[in-house]
Formats: structure tokens, sequence, C-alpha cells
């Protein structure tokens, strides 16, 4: 069998002696090929605020029927606190300050489809699944050091609590939406 490059131009592929076909490959991460081909990444930026203890700093829940990816959370707090990374149930109504999330594709027009509040006041606290510490005036990420992304199906949610009162805390949270 031989293997073409399929346009027509004649070229195959040869394998080498141990029968092994010899290829340069180039990886991409699936965050990056969701963003470039479907324009499907998108970046909910929650603004600075004056936070209280136990404050839902992020509150992001995935409203469509495709999984949503969260790549990664950057978080900045002036107070040193506790950080808790969780996952609440569905409110049946959540509250705050509503944050819209931007395409990362500029052109596709896409729409998030996820609703994202930013000092979120209907959720209760569920399964915390990463605790750290963020020093005082410190940044902090998750997720993507960590090696691993969480994946939202429809009406899932994600949320981030700082257990120590301060007075400015932001973040944002990086995600795309992927069929696999």
């Amino acid at each position: 069998m031989i293997i073409q490059d399929g346009k027509g131009t004649g070229y195959s592929a040869a394998v080498n002696g141990e029968n092994m076909l010899r290829t340069i490959a180039v990886t991409e991460p699936s965050f990056l090929h969701h963003n470039q081909e479907e324009g499907d990444a998108y970046v909910w930026d929650f603004p600075g605020y004056d936070y209280d203890a136990a404050d839902t700093i992020m509150f992001l829940r995935n409203d469509s029927n495709t999984p949503l990816y969260i790549n990664h959370i950057y978080l900045y707090s002036d107070t040193a606190s506790k950080v808790q990374l969780h996952l609440p149930s569905s409110p049946s109504a959540a509250a705050g300050t509503e944050v819209t999330g931007v395409n990362l594709k500029l052109q596709s027009g896409n729409v998030a489809e996820a609703t994202a509040y930013q000092d979120e006041t209907g959720n209760t606290q569920g399964t915390v699944m990463h605790t750290e510490y963020i020093a005082a005036n410190g940044a902090l990420t998750m997720l993507k050091e960590d090696g691993y992304e969480v994946v939202l199906g429809k009406n899932d949610c994600i949320a981030v609590d700082l257990v120590t009162a301060g007075t400015m805390a932001y973040g944002h949270i990086v995600g795309y939406y992927c069929e696999r």
C-alpha cells in the first residue's frame, strides 16, 4: 500500500527499514484549535470590586447543550485569603453583577451561551474541587498550571469564593465549547 498526498501531485510517503513512517507534527492544544477553527473560545472578565468574606467572586453556568471546557481561571486579590473553586448547583435565580463572555475570535460573531455573575449571591457552595491560598496583592491561575480542564454540561456551574474579606478582587475565566 502506498500513502499518497491526496492532492494529485504524485507525492507519496515512504517507510524506513523498520516499517515506520517518518513525520513532522505540530501539536495544538484543543483550546487553540477551537478558537481558531470554530470561534468557540471565550473569556468572562470579572472587573475589580470591594468584596466581603465568603463572596462568590466569579460564577459561571453553561446554558448550552454543547459541553463547555474551562481552560483556566485567573484571580487577583489585595488580601491574603483561602480560595475555593467549587461546583455549585444551578441557582434558581442567579444574582449579582452580570458578566458577558467575549469571543476570542473577534470576527466569528459567536455568542457564549452562558450565565456569568460577579459577586454572585444566589448560589450555595457546592463540592469544593480545589483549594489554594493567595497572598496579599497576589495573583493565582487555577487549572491551566494543574494540567486539567473542568467540563461543564448544560446547567453545570463553576464558581470561585474568597474566604477572607478584602477591598479589591478581579479575575477571568477562559473556556471553549466542544463536542467530542
